[in-house]
């Protein structure tokens, strides 16, 4: 499957792949052609565009609309909606509520996150209390985990492994979906006009797949240049996050990014496929061996994940 074109900014490329359609109707054949497509892509990078997805355009537009309805809204009524540990961090997260994790200050971000909990935790509402907002967003939520799912099969064949190699491991997934808006108005760290409105950072996730209405995500490349990510109407921006880096002992490589100081009301749709609550993700044996010992440490996706919510989150 050939690559669909790439953007450039100082001679840099973001990759574009064309998929077969929408992954819930992935064949074997498909799996293997996504996975030769990604795959360079994926040992290079960890960042790239998808087209021919499959999602409506006209579901995502909805998903804008009803997330730009819920910014509307006064304080006091989005902070009955309040991300605590007890809601397992589901809901809606304040301005300046997020630590930064590189500098003193705050992310210029509000935040509100849907999508799937643990039983190993108590929850003292029903998810459906967090989810009222947002119907649309969780009939996108269902796209996305399908897509999610046959983008980490192409992952693990790209490997050289059995393309459920990795979905065998994430036991009952707890993939989030995160609705963000950044204000224009809204000074940045320290009131400097030119700081990030969100730190550089790796996702602890397997993969994230984001949208944006305005310009403002960056990924950073090999040579440590930030590139910035285009608005593409009919694309989806797609990058690999902690886990997998991790699972493939680092031939997948995960993208730092980072939002730029925002100049114009910005949203943007983030969805993060992840695995259960504690699932310990480890370089594979399959990728080990004398010649290539693991280079990461093992993390656990429970109370190691829960302790970094905790500590930029935390009140």
């Amino acid at each position: 499957m050939p690559s669909g074109g790439s953007w450039h900014r100082r001679r840099r490329v973001i990759p574009h792949v064309e998929l077969p359609g929408h992954a819930a109707g992935w064949t074997a054949k498909d799996r293997a052609q996504v996975a030769a497509s990604l795959g360079g892509v994926c040992r290079r990078g960890g960042y790239f565009f998808v087209h021919r997805h499959g999602i409506p355009a006209g579901l995502i537009g909805s998903v804008y609309e009803e997330t730009r309805r819920f910014y509307r809204l006064s304080p006091a009524e989005k902070s009955r909606y309040d991300a605590t540990e007890q809601s397992q961090f589901l809901g809606y997260r304040g301005l300046g509520r997020e630590r930064s994790r590189t500098h003193g200050g705050t992310e210029v971000c509000e935040q509100y996150r849907i999508g799937n909990t643990t039983g190993d935790l108590p929850l003292p509402a029903s998810t459906d209390f967090y989810h009222a907002p947002f119907p649309k967003s969780l009939e996108l939520f269902r796209h996305l985990v399908h897509l999610g799912d046959g983008i980490l099969a192409a992952c693990a064949l790209d490997l050289g492994l059995e393309e459920n190699v990795f979905a065998a491991g994430l036991g009952s997934p707890l993939h989030r979906l995160g609705l963000n808006h950044y204000g224009a108005s809204t000074p940045s760290p320290g009131g400097s006009a030119t700081g990030p409105a969100m730190s550089p950072h790796i996702d602890l996730s397997l993969l994230t797949i984001l949208d944006q209405d305005e310009p403002g995500l960056e990924v950073r490349d090999l040579d440590g240049q930030w590139l910035e990510v285009p608005t593409l109407p009919g694309a989806l921006f797609v990058f690999i996050g902690d886990y997998v880096q991790r699972w493939s002992n680092g031939r997948h490589r995960a993208a730092p990014h980072r939002v730029t100081a925002v100049r114009r009301d910005r949203m943007s749709i983030q969805y993060k496929h992840r695995p259960d609550y504690g699932v310990t993700v480890r370089p594979l044996d399959a990728l080990t061996g004398p010649a290539d010992p693991p280079a990461y440490a093992p993390f656990n996706t429970g109370p190691e994940y829960v302790a970094v919510l905790r500590s930029i989150l935390g009140r």
